[in-house]
């Protein structure tokens, strides 16, 4: 059966609390849960994807429509692509709900070495210097 917005926020409820230390692990857990095929740490997820058959989406207002469509929405930024480059990338899962500043949606994400959020805007998952850089993508999901 075809994931709903809901579903969606449920697998990220489901998740977090065990990931919410590792933003890869949390996008992993969420699309296995959601028979999305997903895996590897944030910057193989940025690079998975950007290429079919994801299918990249050109800003989070799109990013936020997607999810609310129900599909599987994830965000993501090479380490290597931050302003401050980093060995990390960062990835966050994309979910149904208000846009900060009229382009930031709403995600669920993990955060290595310290505590991610929950149902909470990308502007905070990212800094100033590379909100606008993160990439988004979406895929069906299953429940």
């Amino acid at each position: 059966m075809t994931a709903t917005a809901d579903d969606i926020i449920a697998a990220c409820e489901s998740e977090w609390d065990e990931h919410k230390a590792d933003c890869s692990g949390f996008a992993n857990a969420v699309a296995a849960r959601l028979h999305v095929p997903l895996h590897g740490m944030a910057n193989n997820i940025v690079t998975a994807i950007s290429q079919p058959p994801w299918s990249r989406l050109p800003d989070g207002v799109e990013a936020a429509k997607s999810a609310a469509a129900g599909r599987f929405v994830v965000a993501g930024l090479q380490g290597s692509a931050q302003a401050a480059p980093s060995q990390h990338g960062h990835v966050v899962v994309v979910v149904k709900g208000d846009l900060a500043h009229g382009k930031y949606p709403t995600a669920y994400w993990g955060r290595l070495g310290s505590v991610g959020s929950k149902a909470q805007t990308i502007n905070f998952a990212w800094n100033q210097q590379d909100r606008d850089k993160v990439i988004y993508a979406a895929m069906e999901a299953t429940v």
